[in-house]
């Protein structure tokens, strides 16, 4: 049998332009609904056009773009209701992740924690955009610590969505000023080992961050207000 690794090479180039048009799509440098033609993205990877071809026809399986009749390729839009009830998971799971780590993490990590949150308060004022997500790795650490590795799965399962939701929440003025603040909150309950304290200020971070990604939306955009009745079943 002749092997001149050819296809691997193939699978290889696919795998690439999957991976680079996916990072555009969840960093929003590619937005829902714009468009996508099969010549710029050969322009702007510099590739052929059986790569892109195929990384494309991978992304719409898993729901990233659509290819619509003499159209073409679109960045999938965002359901509204789909953020809302991820965000209802994510409020869930990570809110039992607070309450389980409150009692495990030491308290050499909380103060670590604590000094870590207070050197970004004045860069957040100084330069808010300049500053990473002051609580990323305040839910690392609850993650470690809860050690329940079905709600990690579950969380990964969905952690493509979330990243790109997360950048929709970051780039809203003022948002990491609060969400900083929300951070605190939940850092001082850990502080004072207050299981239900914690997990409560977890939900209610949860459901700040989902508030400010569904206004922001439908903003953007009027066919989004039909989309979806903000909290139904009451105030967050």
């Amino acid at each position: 049998m002749s092997i001149d690794g050819r296809p691997q090479i193939k699978q290889s180039l696919s795998f690439i332009a999957y991976e680079k048009i996916k990072t555009m799509i969840l960093n929003m440098e590619l937005e829902p609904g714009s468009s996508l033609t099969e010549m710029w993205l050969i322009e702007k990877l510099s590739m052929s056009r059986t790569p892109i071809r195929e990384a494309l026809y991978r992304l719409q399986q898993e729901n990233f773009v659509t290819l619509t009749p003499r159209k073409g390729w679109y960045v999938s839009e965002i359901s509204l209701r789909d953020i809302q009830e991820l965000f209802e998971i994510r409020e869930a799971l990570e809110g039992i992740s607070a309450r389980n780590a409150t009692s495990r993490l030491s308290d050499q990590q909380l103060d670590e924690m604590a000094r870590f949150l207070a050197s970004l308060e004045h860069a957040l004022e100084e330069d808010e955009a300049a500053v990473e997500d002051p609580g990323d790795s305040l839910h690392d650490l609850i993650f470690s610590a809860a050690d329940n590795q079905f709600i990690n799965n579950i969380m990964t399962i969905y952690l493509d969505r979330l990243r790109m939701f997360h950048v929709l929440a970051s780039s809203l003025p003022g948002r990491k000023r609060q969400s900083w603040r929300e951070h605190q909150e939940i850092l001082q309950a850990m502080i004072a080992r207050d299981e239900e304290g914690a997990e409560q200020a977890m939900r209610r971070h949860i459901r700040s961050s989902m508030q400010s990604i569904l206004q922001s939306m439908m903003k953007k955009s009027s066919s989004y207000q039909r989309d979806i009745t903000l909290f139904p079943h009451g105030k967050p």
